[in-house]
């Protein structure tokens, strides 16, 4: 039954957490149709509470990562305290945990590292989110992730005379042990959180099990980290020291940063797993169906609402991200993925251009194990692409400092589709390293976008000797 909010046409409830309620809603005033969250009555009601929300959430609505969804609006509206937020089709990180069991390690590792960039993005603004949990991460298509919930986040530069209200916000569960004390609390609280996700991602269950809220909060006090190869014998031994460094009970013990903690568990990725004892004991833990299979990601991230395809390791156990993660949750509209350039814009497609002019073609040398070619718009060198054989490496370098960013797209003869980007344009190649097997081939184009939209593409090159 719709119902009206203000300006809002409330027309359905999506979730309901303890913080308040989210809704799918229309904004008659800007013709769209958002995820509208309204805070509990009781929150309201709370003048600190009230003050430092609207504080925290204008701070929150200047953050333009990717991975965090956007504000539109936030206030107040016969005495509740609402947030006007993009409304994302997708599901919860911590509902497809709960229905597909966990996941393989670099769909894990894939979606960690989305995360964390939003952190580092929020605690370079000053903002720290405290509660970092799977429910707060939404999967869209293809898997790119989105971290909820930024508008009730703490601000480290908030006034003291703002921080005394007696509200607790966060998630006991993954919640860092100096915030059930007057310790102070920076971004290093949520690297633990984030370790807590890395743990039940790979495990499929949360880091510590208790009855009560009092042996919940002891564990994190007191107990030791819990080790995902107790769970999972087959995982890399290397994430065991992740998860342990990540949820250090001093603060000072932990990675410094978000992205700290996920490039070193992409490193994991590349150790050597234990082989599995025999009578089927490594086999990994089952809970529920299977993950729906999907090509997960593998190395950098795309722009906001860039339908993601990434690639798995065909040898890891657990379950892919999800290709289609359902119905809509919270928050951003679902974004689609144009594969026309801009009206006005004519793409242009230069040739392939080999890593060095002066090689043979391709297709000659048995011996050759790297291939490139360069991306050109409006007459300009705009960026590379490489693929290197010995190793399963693919390269993208985005040459220029303009906003846009270079993909590298790459299909198999058998399959997987690995791509490399890079986002950041800071002048060296971004390397991405798969797991491919030897008696495949592979192609590869390079592309370049802008935000979410392609602008222009080079030709495929031939398919290319995998093994070497």
């Amino acid at each position: 039954m719709m119902w009206q909010f203000g300006p809002y046409r409330v027309e359905a409830l999506i979730a309901r957490g303890g913080m308040g309620e989210i809704f799918r809603a229309y904004d008659t005033r800007h013709d769209r149709v958002v995820a509208l969250k309204l805070l509990s009555a009781d929150l309201a009601a709370d003048h600190e509470f009230r003050e430092r929300f609207k504080r925290e959430a204008h701070a929150a609505a200047r953050l333009r990562e990717p991975h965090v969804i956007p504000i539109h609006a936030y206030g107040e509206i016969d005495g509740r305290l609402y947030l006007d937020m993009r409304l994302v089709e997708g599901s919860d990180l911590g509902a497809l945990l709960t229905a597909h069991g966990p996941m393989r390690p670099s769909d894990a590792v894939h979606v960690v590292e989305q995360v964390a960039q939003a952190l580092d993005a929020a605690h370079a603004d000053g903002l720290v989110h405290r509660d970092i949990k799977p429910s707060n991460v939404l999967l869209g298509t293809g898997g790119f992730a989105y971290l909820v919930d930024f508008g009730i986040a703490h601000s480290v530069r908030m006034p003291s005379t703002l921080t005394s209200t007696g509200v607790t916000i966060g998630t006991l569960d993954y919640m860092a042990p100096e915030r059930f004390d007057d310790q102070p609390v920076d971004g290093r609280a949520d690297v633990y959180s984030l370790a807590c996700v890395l743990y039940q991602c790979l495990t499929g269950d949360k880091p510590f099990a208790a009855d009560t809220a009092a042996s919940l909060i002891n564990a994190h006090l007191n107990h030791e980290p819990p080790k995902p190869s107790g769970q999972r014998p087959e995982l890399p031994h290397e994430f065991d020291r992740i998860v342990a460094r990540g949820m250090a009970k001093n603060p000072a013990d932990r990675f410094g940063t978000a992205g700290e903690l996920a490039r070193a568990a992409r490193q994991a990725l590349t150790t050597v797993a234990p082989v599995p004892a025999p009578g089927g004991t490594g086999a990994p833990r089952s809970a529920g169906r299977r993950w729906p299979v999907v090509l997960a990601g593998a190395g950098a991230v795309a722009a906001v609402a860039v339908a993601l395809v990434v690639t798995t390791r065909m040898t890891e156990a657990g379950r892919p991200l999800p290709q289609d993660p359902g119905a809509g949750t919270a928050a951003s509209e679902s974004a689609r993925t144009s594969e026309q350039p801009p009206a006005g814009r004519s793409p242009v497609l230069p040739p392939p251009v080999d890593d060095d002019p002066h090689d043979p073609p391709p297709s000659n040398p048995p011996d050759r194990t790297k291939w490139c070619q360069t991306i050109s718009f409006e007459g300009a060198q705009r960026g590379i692409g490489c693929f290197q054989a010995y190793g399963d490496h693919l390269y993208a370098q985005d040459t220029k400092a303009d906003g846009r960013w270079i993909r590298v797209a790459a299909e198999t003869d058998y399959g997987p589709k690995p791509e490399c980007r890079d986002l950041n344009s800071k002048g060296g190649m971004v390397d991405c390293d798969f797991d491919l097997s030897e008696k495949g081939k592979l192609r590869f184009q390079v592309q370049l976008w802008d935000a979410k939209q392609k602008i222009t593409e080079t030709p495929w090159t031939p398919f290319y000797p995998i093994g070497q």
